[in-house]
């Protein structure tokens, strides 16, 4: 069972954990800033850092946006106590209101990463009082508040942030949270939906049954392509009436990304995520290629970073044994 805190903390800006900009900005610092996060978003982190450590220097050291990226990054690779070094700077420099209540958010997310989930809680209270009007803190609260077995303050919030996320997948996500508050604590795999390549409807609830392997993946990283033949083998090998293996696209335009699976024939189900990156979001994708692996009642069994020569054995092997389970 892979051991995480949550597949929901979202590690991109959404809602009030978009950061805040600073009053005297120029063109110079914001230049620097945008490229550090699209480099950090395609996963060039020495890239991104160096932009974002020379932004940061237009800030005299002082920019909490610059740490609150940076930590992501260090997050993005594993380095969990650079990224508390780094989350902690983000928390000093930052100004009242809404920028303080992302780096107390992110304060959340990395201490929860570390099992902390005392202290990960104090940081969402501290980010919801903050910015009341930051749904992503309340719900952190809210799911932390679970995660301790806290049920009844944990339910009381997230009923109340529940209609926030209404039309969303979130929603149906925490209304069976609100049913089974001892559910969070089963690493269940966050609710998705998304269209298909072929244009179908996808979602965990139709998928429901069948052992799911997802693969995050770009054509523009090199490991994912490598490992593209041995993949077909394991797509060609697999009984789609049991198992499903579904490839989401991170990184790509949508013509480069649409071109090469259809020069490389990646006939299973494809999926796009390069608009608002949803999976991307929900799953904390932090390396590529990266595999999940979901059982038929829906929980995260295994998670495969990068890839290795004895790849699809090893996951070939891991999808066997669950649908023994």
């Amino acid at each position: 069972m892979v051991s995480r805190f949550s597949p929901f903390l979202t590690l991109l800006a959404s809602l009030c954990s978009v950061l805040m900009v600073a009053q005297d900005r120029n063109p110079e610092f914001d230049r620097e800033v945008a490229a550090g996060r699209q480099a950090a978003e395609r996963g060039n982190y020495d890239e991104a850092a160096t932009h974002l450590t020379a932004a940061n220097q237009f800030r005299q050291g002082k920019c909490s946006e610059c740490y609150v990226w940076l930590a992501r990054i260090e997050m993005a690779q594993g380095n969990l106590s650079q990224a508390s070094e780094q989350i902690e700077k983000a928390v000093v420099t930052a100004t009242a209101g809404p920028q303080q209540a992302t780096a107390q958010l992110y304060r959340g997310v990395v201490l929860s990463r570390q099992g902390d989930l005392g202290r990960a809680e104090t940081a969402f209270r501290a980010a919801s009082a903050a910015n009341p009007d930051c749904v992503e803190c309340r719900f952190n609260l809210g799911f932390v508040l679970l995660k301790e077995s806290k049920d009844t303050e944990g339910v009381a919030v997230l009923k109340a942030v529940a209609p926030k996320f209404a039309g969303t997948p979130r929603a149906g996500e925490i209304q069976k949270f609100i049913a089974d508050p001892g559910r969070i604590r089963r690493n269940y795999a966050p609710e998705f939906s998304a269209k298909l390549r072929s244009g179908e409807e996808i979602s965990l609830d139709k998928l429901s049954g069948k052992v799911v392997l997802l693969d995050f993946w770009g054509t523009w990283c090199a490991p994912c392509r490598a490992s593209l033949p041995l993949l077909k083998d394991l797509a060609a090998g697999i009984d789609t009436a049991r198992v499903a293996i579904v490839s989401v696209d991170e990184g790509d335009s949508r013509e480069k990304w649409d071109g090469f699976v259809r020069e490389n024939n990646m006939t299973w189900p494809q999926v796009y995520d390069g608009e608002d990156r949803s999976l991307y979001r929900a799953f904390q994708v932090d390396g590529f290629p990266r595999y999940v692996l979901i059982g038929k009642d829906g929980t995260i069994l295994r998670e495969f970073k990068g890839w290795a020569q004895d790849g699809e054995a090893t996951i070939s092997e891991a999808i066997a044994h669950a649908l023994r389970q």
